[in-house]
């Protein structure tokens, strides 16, 4: 296949090297040591596979492609490196995802016995694209958008029982309006359209709002939300916003002007406690309080969930310790040869530690690798028998150099480091993981064994000899089952270490233009990435859940207060209108202390059968939670009972002030009031 050498350029790119100029295609650019044709730019909004992504090339061109073993195959790229590649296709609009994963199975089985190659990956996987880009966070987005749904619900329900209050305390108004000739119709037109005239308000003053939570919202998301920065309010959510606010002021003022049209206004008027609140209007009030209760519950239990699972996550040992250690990614240009690129590793790693404040160098190929693991086993263990391809799990081979150990901080356990002992004549030797130790000898020192593995140096059939055993580091992420390592020393193995880690006395960030410029006078013409912190890195892994549980937290705030003040304003308003009845009771000899035990009761039991009702909600809805979760259960009993007290607790602060002010009452004034 022809290997064609042009590019198609981001448009960021295109604007930061080109300046937007038109003229830029047809220009020639060094990609990979090699001069590529630059025949387009893409559009400001593609942002695919990621958003950093600045340009892309015919996959024709990699240095790799369909030449497994010519003279770009350096042992390491074997087809279970291919087989980590993604390859994307258009369907036919009669074909599904289910049909086209059936024909692949039966191309691949039918390959697999033409070319039973036991490098072979384990099978073809079919995965709508919106799922493979967005992966948990389509369903984060989806839960979001479910606690937006009931924060906006309970509002709602807030708004609904001051539109009752405020209909209960208008009886005689709207009596007189029917006494003197208004139809029904015209009184519940008129009741609508003041709930349409506060919902369109509602919506106006949110738009300011709206633009600086957005704002935030940018800024705090992860960089893996696809298309987040292109964000904005337009005129469809303009719309939509209004539309909601519109009907839900509709929805929510049909109670009091459906009451108005079973009105009697001459009964009305002839009540001398006109501002008595009829049982159908407590009761719907109290079951807006009862709903805002369950749906907080669900809230709170959701938003607790994710905060101990945050929590879980930031307390996981990684194996090795992060602070002060700097990484910097290198990479050598198309035709440098293996023996270049290790005369010009040495001399990184030499240059390096002359710099004052670092204490320590080391090198491997990729300090994390957040992808799929790769399924391998052993080809040969000494005295045990040969573990067969269907046994075989995760298992990662890295070549590492200089004080790789040392600099990360990972713990040796047995056994020793790699020396400069360790020469190409020498015996092979490595160094394992304790996950490697437990798999292969369990409850046995695998010290002295000797192993034949999968990396290229093994294919001269020599046994390896493993020296040492080191604690876990989870290189696959903090979330991610532990995978067993094998490492080899680079002066064995003669592969790349193009990521070189640097751990400093003091501030790390102080030096990484020190570092940088000392990368780039020892090797020139390599590529740099950007010198990061590990500690950012493994930062940057926990900024989607981060960004998850911040979100729900606040909605869950937001619930939380909103909930407190519907509860304190039934109340606060019952209180006002049993002042009459609470009069009586005291001045027949009832304690302050049971009207108090009174209004708080009220309350108490809406607060409670809420809280019944969020826990039957909680089983359906923290199951749809379980994906997000982090060694913890959908029903945990720690979260659900955090959640159950906070609850409670703010409905007894918000029933307390209330059923102060009834016991307050002088009994004289509230019956000479009457």
């Amino acid at each position: 296949m022809r290997r064609e050498r042009v590019v198609v350029l981001s448009y960021g790119l295109w604007q930061r090297r080109f300046g937007g100029s038109p003229d830029v295609i047809g220009q020639k650019i060094k990609l990979d040591g090699e001069t590529s044709e630059v025949i387009g730019v893409m559009p400001e909004s593609f942002q695919f596979p990621a958003r950093d992504a600045q340009l892309w090339a015919p996959i024709t061109t990699n240095r790799y492609w369909n030449d497994p073993t010519g003279e770009y195959n350096d042992g390491l790229h074997s087809r279970g490196f291919y087989a980590r590649w993604q390859a994307i296709a258009r369907l036919k609009e009669e074909v599904s995802p289910q049909k086209a994963q059936s024909e692949l199975d039966m191309l691949f089985n039918s390959l697999e016995k033409t070319d039973p190659d036991p490098n072979r990956g384990t099978g073809i996987d079919v995965m709508p694209l919106r799922v493979q880009v967005s992966g948990n966070t389509r369903l984060a987005l989806y839960v979001l958008f479910a606690s937006t749904c009931l924060l906006l619900f309970i509002a709602c329900a807030n708004v609904a029982n001051l539109i009752l209050a405020r209909g209960v305390s208008r009886a005689d108004e709207i009596a007189l309006r029917a006494a003197l000739g208004a139809s029904r119709g015209r009184i519940i037109q008129q009741l609508l359209t003041e709930c349409i005239i506060l919902g369109g308000l509602a919506g106006l003053f949110s738009l300011p709002v709206a633009f600086f939570s957005l704002r935030v919202l940018i800024a705090m998301g992860p960089p893996d939300i696809p298309r987040l920065q292109e964000a904005g309010i337009n005129l469809t959510i303009l719309v939509f916003t209004f539309t909601v606010a519109l009907l839900s002021s509709v929805i929510f003022g049909m109670a009091p002007a459906m009451k108005a049209w079973h009105y009697d206004p001459i009964a009305q008027l002839k009540s001398k406690n006109v501002a008595s609140s009829p049982i159908w209007t407590t009761n719907m009030r109290g079951i807006f309080i009862v709903a805002e209760f369950a749906f907080s519950t669900v809230l709170l239990t959701g938003a607790g969930l994710l905060i101990h699972s945050f929590l879980l996550v930031r307390a996981v040992d990684p194996g090795f310790e992060p602070e002060h250690v700097l990484n910097i990614h290198v990479a050598f240009p198309n035709g440098t040869s293996e023996q270049q690129i290790s005369t010009i590793s040495d001399s990184i790693t030499e240059r390096l530690q002359t710099i004052p404040s670092v204490t320590s160098v080391g090198g491997i190929e990729g300090v994390f690798d957040l992808g799929p693991a790769n399924i391998i086993g052993l080809r040969d263990i000494d005295g045990q028998p040969v573990e067969q391809r269907q046994q075989w799990t995760a298992l990662n081979w890295n070549i590492v150099r200089g004080d790789y150990f040392q600099t990360m901080g990972a713990k040796l356990l047995r056994g020793r480091y790699f020396s400069e002992e360790d020469g190409p004549t020498s015996p092979l030797v490595a160094i394992i993981d304790e996950s490697m130790a437990h798999r292969y000898w369990n409850g046995e020192s695998p010290i002295g064994k000797r192993i034949k593995g999968q990396d290229r140096r093994g294919q001269n059939d020599d046994w390896v000899t493993i020296i040492g055993v080191v604690g876990d580091i989870r290189t696959h992420g903090l979330e991610r089952a532990i995978t067993p390592h094998v490492y080899e020393w680079y002066r064995q193995a003669n592969g790349p270490t193009t990521d070189f880690v640097v751990r400093t006395a003091n501030n790390p960030d102080a030096i990484a233009s020190e570092l940088r410029y000392t990368v780039r006078s020892v090797a020139p013409t390599a590529i740099l990435s950007d010198v990061k912190t590990v500690q950012q890195q493994l930062l940057h892994q926990l900024a989607p859940r981060r960004f998850q549980t911040t979100l729900l937290s606040l909605f869950s705030l937001l619930a939380l207060v909103l909930a407190t003040i519907g509860i304190y304003g039934l109340i606060h308003y019952s209180v006002m209108q049993r002042t009459h009845e609470i009069g009586i009771r005291m001045a027949l000899g009832a304690e302050r202390s049971s009207v108090m035990a009174i209004v708080l009761r009220q309350g108490l039991i809406l607060a409670v059968v809420g809280l019944g009702m969020g826990l039957v909600l909680d089983c359906v809805a923290t199951r749809l939670l379980s994906k997000l979760l982090y060694g913890v259960q959908p029903f945990d009993p720690l979260s659900l009972m955090s959640v159950l007290f906070t609850l409670l607790s703010t409905a007894v602060l918000a029933c307390f002030f209330p059923a102060m002010r009834a016991a307050s009452i002088d009994p004289m004034v509230a019956l000479r009031s009457e």
